[in-house]
């Protein structure tokens, strides 16, 4: 797909889950729970599918040359919500 490509720190902390998430802990009484995790989809998938649409068709990461040893993460964005990779390009550089 022809589009716009960013590089950006590869995600690690805290994310929160609530009953719908399969890590939610049963055993535990609150709705909210938070855990770690390194997981590119935990931290940037609900932002991308809510601003640029779904994975692997609007959008979509990898590694790409230098990012493993740089410890980065290539995301590419459909041309047509370019405007999109600039914003996330700001938030998770």
């Amino acid at each position: 797909m022809p589009g716009v490509v960013i590089n950006v720190k590869w995600p690690a902390g805290n994310i929160t889950v609530d009953e719908s998430d399969p890590r939610w802990d049963w055993t535990l009484s609150s709705s909210l729970q938070e855990g770690y995790s390194a997981d590119p989809n935990d931290h940037f998938r609900p932002w991308l599918e809510k601003h640029v649409g779904r994975q692997k068709w609007d959008w979509d990461w990898g590694i790409a040359g230098n990012d493993s040893v740089e410890n980065r993460l290539t995301i590419k964005i459909r041309q047509k919500h370019a405007k999109y990779a600039t914003i996330a390009a700001i938030r998770w550089s």
